[in-house]
């Protein structure tokens, strides 16, 4: 069972860790928080009803392990090093990654899900409980937000 898990997680490690760096812009957060979920997602695993929806379930926890996380913390540190976290990504997949998490959590997670995590807007819909038509959409305005970052447009007005 243990092996299983693992193989699974090891699968979705990097999506996993972009999410919760999305939500808290921070790395060592970031890592903390899907150890943290990792954890509690290994301890209800056996609740797990169907295990092909492993990738949306443990997306999920890391969410709410964001959020909790936020909470606990009142984080308010930006994210200063994409550089390190990312070192052997291409450049350019540096600089997206980079203005992903210069943008609203509120809209990067789209992102972060839909491309990163390659998940369905169906998946995508299931993991933040809402209607695939909202993720549709959402995703939509939050790519037009990334292209305005990319384009240089915003100026840090979401830090």
């Amino acid at each position: 069972m243990y092996e299983l898990f693992e193989q699974k997680y090891k699968e979705c490690e990097k999506s996993l860790f972009l999410v919760a760096l999305g939500y808290l812009h921070n790395t060592e957060d970031a890592k903390d928080c899907v150890q943290e979920a990792i954890l509690s997602a290994l301890k209800a695993y056996d609740t797990l009803r169907d295990k092909e929806y492993f990738k949306t379930w443990l997306t999920r926890i890391v969410i709410n392990k964001s959020k909790d996380y936020i909470k606990k913390r009142r984080f308010t540190e930006e994210f200063t090093d994409t550089l390190n976290v990312f070192y052997n990504m291409p450049t350019d997949e540096m600089g997206i990654i980079d203005c992903i998490c210069k943008m609203n959590p509120k809209m990067s997670i789209y992102i972060t899900l839909r491309f990163y995590n390659e998940m369905t807007y169906k998946e995508v819909a299931k993991a933040l409980k809402q209607p695939v038509s909202s993720v549709e959409y959402k995703t939509k305005k939050a790519l037009s937000e990334l292209k305005k970052h990319l384009e240089g447009d915003v100026i840090n007005e979401n830090i």
